[in-house]
């Protein structure tokens, strides 16, 4: 004796697949093609999209201030400036002392507003008081770094690092007045050297 299979009913259509919950099958086609499609409904290769895992996050290697030698004649002059009116001028006039040692504060506040980083990939500087500006460098670049030391800066144990690049922008970037600059200097040379390694890139000479 045969006996007659049920027919198929409206949930057996709905019924899930991979395991997912049976409320969720009939968006999953949908939400798997709008995957590999971008929001005009163009086809994405699979070469072309963003392997997970894969970039590498850049890192701060280094970030240093210039120091306040690099003005210290200013900051002389304006001493002795605000000296004179401030022992022999009387009440009234004794307030210009104020004018060069207001000059004095603006000149160390522009060389504290600055900023040196080098990072994995580039190296970053940036100014400005009122307006922050700023530019870089990729290490990949570089060309040539050239240290420097004044005899005014060596009595502060500070130096001039100057690097040389291709970049249009900046192809000339000094840091000034910053500690152990032979160091950094070093530190500069073994990162360029491993993004050249990185991006296949040759100095031709």
């Amino acid at each position: 004796m045969f006996t007659k299979n049920p027919a198929p009913s409206c949930r057996d259509f709905l019924l899930p697949r991979r395991g997912y919950p049976a409320r969720l099958a009939p968006s999953l086609p949908l939400a798997e093609s709008m995957n590999d499609s971008t929001d005009d409904g163009a086809h994405i290769p699979a070469r072309s999209k963003a392997a997970l895992g894969t970039a590498e996050d850049e890192q701060l290697l280094w970030s240093s201030r210039p120091g306040q030698v690099i003005h210290l004649p200013i900051y002389l002059i304006a001493v002795f400036a605000a000296g004179i009116p401030g022992v022999y001028a009387p009440w009234p006039w004794v307030c210009l002392a104020l004018v060069p040692l207001a000059i004095a504060g603006v000149y160390a506040w522009s060389v504290q507003s600055i900023r040196y980083e080098l990072t994995t990939e580039r190296l970053r500087k940036t100014w400005g008081i009122l307006t922050r500006r700023g530019e870089e460098v990729e290490l990949y670049r570089v060309e040539d770094t050239n240290p420097t030391a004044p005899l005014l800066y060596r009595l502060y144990g500070r130096g001039n690092v100057e690097v040389l690049s291709t970049d249009r922008t900046a192809s000339k970037l000094t840091l000034r007045a910053i500690k152990d600059h032979e160091t950094v200097r070093n530190t500069i040379r073994n990162h360029v050297e491993a993004m050249r390694g990185a991006k296949g890139v040759r100095l031709v000479e």
